[in-house]
């Protein structure tokens, strides 16, 4: 939601005889401000909001009937963080000054900032029927827009009606409006439209409107779209490393891996930033270059020692290069930071199996069982280190669930099976 209007910008301070049809029985000396109204207002516009806020405290009580306080004393009061407070503060001044456009606007956005949606979309929507005393059609755009966003959910058709008039009444700056607009229109599943509001934004220069065409093109797996997209993006904003790496991912999904490791090894060689290098190696793994994956790797855990998804990683270019007690330690380390990492087990297992630790080998093998289905490769795992600890019964069992999952897949270890279950079985 916006903000609450700027005190010094937008809802500059109004005297009591500004304020649009306001009646009041008192003489006309006491309808002058008073020095101690202007006292608090200066202090509202130096920021010190907790001084202001005693001092109209003691002006609403000898002026109770005077909603330019009330509106001084909401603001500063939401300004302080005293949501409720404000609201009723605001509510004051609407009800003494009902046609006033800045104390119903700004009751509106305090009672959304509260979470009571409904009081301010009725707030809003009044708002948007009064002439503002200052801003003009700047300010009543504001309005409207604020009115949209707190229906984006349960009016969509009526936000997007508030989104247009918002564009109508300040074609300056439809960014906003056109974001918005395609936000709804996405939700409601009209991505066509939600693409023309995104491109629109995005031709004005904006970055809110490449960001979301990006996103609704991913979504979309139009992929050359989003990577045209994405590079105007970062030729404009070379230094965003999110899109970047994001690049990465997306040459990487379109089949072009080693133009995503190209590009990614450039920024990596400009930029210290940790992201890029996570991706790199990433990349690295998948497109099986594992020297180069584990060197980034290791760098990476020595900064950051409690990532379990870095240990894992790493273990699994070990295990590829055959380093497999480097792979085992690294791998065990994952899983204890975060055993959540199911593929890690079957890794693990693995380089405990190579290494002979056939005891470790069969608990995450077990462990894996309690979260994930069993397959060949972890009965044959199973079986074998069965067999080598000399506990032949469990390993009959899982060579003959082996033969039966694997099914011709691995022709070499079912003949090893075989010749193994002949041997222990007879």
């Amino acid at each position: 939601m916006l903000a609450e209007k700027s005190f010094a910008a937008e809802n500059p301070r109004f005297s009591i005889t500004q304020l649009p049809n306001y009646s009041i029985t008192k003489s006309s000396a006491q309808l002058r401000p008073a020095d101690p109204i202007q006292e608090a207002e200066s202090n509202l516009q130096k920021q010190q909001y907790d001084l202001a806020e005693s001092q109209l405290q003691a002006l609403v009580k000898s002026q109770p009937e005077n909603p330019q306080v009330w509106f001084d004393l909401g603001f500063a009061e939401s300004h302080l963080g005293k949501t409720a407070d404000a609201i009723t503060a605001y509510q004051k001044a609407v009800e003494l000054s009902p046609k006033w456009f800045e104390a119903s606007f700004n009751l509106g956005l305090v009672l959304s900032k509260a979470g009571n949606h409904a009081g301010a979309i009725a707030m809003l929507r009044t708002a948007t029927q009064l002439k503002p005393t200052i801003g003009g059609d700047q300010a009543l755009s504001n309005a409207w827009f604020s009115l949209a966003e707190e229906l984006e959910e349960t009016a969509p058709k009526e936000s997007l009606a508030a989104y247009q008039k918002a564009a109508e009444l300040n074609p300056t700056n439809t960014e906003p409006m056109l974001l918005g607009a395609g936000k709804v229109m996405e939700a409601q599943g009209d991505t066509t439209g939600a693409e023309k509001q995104y491109l629109a934004a995005a031709e004005k220069g904006s970055r809110g409107g490449v960001e979301r065409l990006i996103s609704l093109y991913l979504k979309q797996k139009r992929l050359p779209d989003a990577e045209t997209w994405l590079r105007k993006y970062l030729a404009a904003n070379p230094q965003n490393t999110a899109a970047q790496v994001q690049l990465g991912h997306l040459l990487a999904a379109e089949g072009k891996t080693q133009e995503a490791i190209s590009a990614l090894e450039t920024m990596n060689n400009r930029s210290a930033d940790p992201e890029i290098a996570r991706e790199l190696a990433s990349l690295y793994l998948e497109a099986k270059q594992y020297d180069a994956a584990a060197e980034i790797l290791q760098g990476l855990v020595q900064k950051d020692p409690n990532d379990a998804h870095l240990h894992s990683s790493l273990g699994s270019a070990f295990l590829h290069q055959h380093k497999y007690p480097e792979a085992e330690a690294e791998l065990l380390q994952g899983l204890k930071i975060n055993p959540r990492q199911d593929d890690a087990y079957w890794e693990l297992a693995f380089a405990a199996q190579q290494n002979k630790h056939y005891e470790l080998a069969i608990r995450v093998l077990d462990a894996r069982a309690q979260r994930l289905p069993e397959t060949a490769s972890t009965y044959w795992i199973r079986a074998v280190s069965y067999d080598a600890l000399g506990v032949f019964k469990p390993a009959a069992q899982n060579y003959k669930l082996f033969l039966a999952a694997d099914a011709g897949k691995l022709p070499e270890e079912e003949f090893k099976a075989r010749h193994r279950l002949k041997a222990i079985e007879h």
